[in-house]
């Protein structure tokens, strides 16, 4: 597999003085994060929904041992959902609340020791959030997460985004586009 872009690493010199316990990638996708980070933690948690795309994640990411794939969608609630893939701008989204794909939170894993997680869901970040609420107060982890305008599929502006974390306590320290890193 190529290397991955710059932009997988640019949270590592806010890091890098840091021993790292456990990181969470949250829209894994073809694992091109986690396999930058793997070698920086003691464990990553990697969650991808889409059915097309983690037969390609577990290929790459199958000889990682620090690392778990969770096959399902992370969000404010519980329950089933769909996905649908979108020619415009590329990427796949959720549709409905009636499909074959698990959907959790994050909270529901009571995931200890968090010093990372990344976020990329394609504009589905607020409700990934307000599931994590208790897993980023009481790890207080550093977030690299995107922040686009595809919100707007779900009627969301991507300034909630910057109002959710805000709520939560947390700082704006860098901002590459899409991605922002925040802190406590």
């Amino acid at each position: 597999m190529p290397t991955p872009p710059s932009h997988y690493n640019w949270l590592w010199p806010y890091v890098s003085t840091q021993t790292l316990r456990t990181a969470i990638d949250i829209g894994g996708h073809l694992g091109d994060w986690t396999l930058n980070w793997h070698h920086r933690v003691k464990k990553i948690e990697i969650f991808e929904p889409n059915p097309d795309i983690l037969p390609k994640l577990k290929k790459n990411t199958n000889t990682l041992k620090n690392c778990t794939v969770h096959e399902v969608a992370l969000g404010d609630t519980t329950g089933k959902v769909s996905m649908q893939y979108d020619t415009n701008p590329g990427t796949y989204h959720i549709t409905d609340h009636n499909g074959s794909i698990n959907l959790q939170t994050l909270d529901s894993y009571n995931f200890q020791n968090v010093d990372i997680i990344k976020i990329d869901v394609e504009g589905f970040e607020v409700p990934v959030l307000e599931g994590a609420k208790e897993t980023i107060l009481s790890n207080k982890p550093w977030i690299q997460i995107e922040a686009n305008s595809r919100g707007k599929v779900y009627n969301r502006p991507k300034k909630q985004i910057l109002d959710t974390l805000h709520s939560f306590g947390m700082t704006r320290v860098a901002k590459e586009w899409p991605d922002q890193i925040w802190k406590f």
